[in-house]
């Protein structure tokens, strides 16, 4: 199948990270053996001239790894006025789609990532083309810009015209639906677990003293700042230790909360750890913990128990995906007491969690195999169900 993607956002070249889980999941499809291309463009506000200048001028086409990637950057016009700015994004989106085709042929399938603006643009090419379109949602986000004027009409009637709306959290389904007011429509497909955690072995129990683990960008939302107070509370006067991967500007503020708690000798911030050598980040983990005010899929949250480790998440969408009793604890949403209290449980039974068992689970969730499964049968109804009404 001829699959072409329609991002919200996406990688402006192969090193850059930003949406690179769009580019491997491009990837994924490839492997399977489908065709695959992506339109990417990026905006810049008129009010930021000198970025402007700085911009990419006109379309440029690459190849990335089996991927064909033609990409644009546009002046958004008004930011604060949404439809006449869509505007740009669609015309930009239709003349990327006019150079796919001249070259690579027209595709079967349109897939846009995030309703805004990817989502509202591939319903347009759709009309224009006739080619069928499918919506996946990343962003809880996206609800709150259907109170904006004139953008919930566009909203749905892209969400009705769809083949498929596909959210990435089974919480965010009701919610989408009752947001576009359409009933049953969404569905839950995982995301793609990353590409380097496909093959990676269960770590085996690290040596040395217990330690917790915490990868992020130490944003407020991840509450990096109740896990430390939690870990004081939970491991007052022991050897366990705290591992904290990441950097932002909040790092010295959690390096403050923990000289004040009184353990900054067991808790180690060890900086951003480069993607290559994550997976060798996880196997020092006994337990991973992501006690977030905020999750829709979790990634993190699935690269930790594809390397084996049990996890203590808190009770967001992401966290009652995620965790059973065989994969970790749930807790409330900041609720210090209780995230003590699970990770001392997750110490005390840590040998009752079997590293073979959270791997498979999570690989059967959202390994390669069953990410472009789902996908490839949702490609097929969408064919077939515009096929039916041609």
């Amino acid at each position: 199948m001829h699959v072409l993607l329609i991002p919200s956002w996406y990688p402006e070249h192969p090193g850059d990270f930003t949406g690179s889980f769009f580019a491997e999941q491009a990837e994924a499809l490839v492997h399977a053996g489908h065709t695959v291309g992506v339109l990417a463009v990026s905006g810049t506000p008129s009010y930021h001239p000198g970025r402007i200048r700085e911009r990419p001028r006109g379309p440029r086409s690459s190849v990335e790894n089996g991927v064909a990637v033609l990409r644009k950057h546009i002046v958004v016009p008004l930011p604060l006025l949404h439809t006449i700015n869509q505007r740009a994004w669609n015309a930009a989106w239709q003349s990327l789609y006019r150079a796919y085709v001249d070259e690579f042929g027209i595709p079967d399938v349109l897939h846009a990532h995030s309703m805004f603006p990817g989502g509202l643009a591939a319903a347009a090419l759709s009309r224009r083309s006739g080619v069928p379109y499918v919506i996946t949602e990343h962003r809880p986000s996206s609800m709150a810009r259907l109170t904006e004027p004139g953008m919930r009409t566009l909203a749905r009637r892209a969400a009705r015209g769809a083949g498929a709306r596909v959210a990435v959290a089974r919480g965010f389904v009701s919610e989408l639906d009752t947001a576009y007011g359409l009933p049953g429509a969404w569905q839950y497909v995982p995301g793609l677990l990353s590409p380097q955690f496909e093959h990676v072995a269960p770590r085996s129990m690290p040596p040395g003293p217990f330690t917790v683990g915490h990868v992020s960008h130490l944003d407020p939302g991840k509450r990096v700042s109740l896990l430390i107070e939690a870990f004081s509370d939970a491991f007052s006067d022991g050897d366990e230790r705290l591992r904290v991967a990441g950097d932002s500007v909040h790092r010295p503020g959690l390096e403050d909360v923990a000289r004040r708690e009184g353990i900054a000798d067991r808790v180690d911030f060890v900086g951003a750890v480069p993607r290559a050598d994550i997976a060798a980040e996880f196997a020092r983990h006994h337990v991973f913990a992501l006690p977030s005010e905020a999750e829709a899929f979790g990634t993190v949250l699935w690269e930790a128990m594809a390397c084996g480790i049990p996890v203590v998440s808190t009770q967001t969408w992401a966290g009652r995906n995620a965790i059973s009793d065989r994969t970790g604890l749930l807790v409330p949403i900041d609720d210090r007491a209780a995230l003590a209290a699970a990770l001392r449980s997750i110490r005390d039974s840590i040998n009752a969690f079997d590293a073979g068992e959270i791997r498979a689970l999570c690989l059967a969730h959202c390994g390669e195999a069953a990410f472009v499964s789902q996908y490839t049968e949702i490609y097929r109804r969408a064919v077939v169900e515009s096929e039916g009404n041609a």
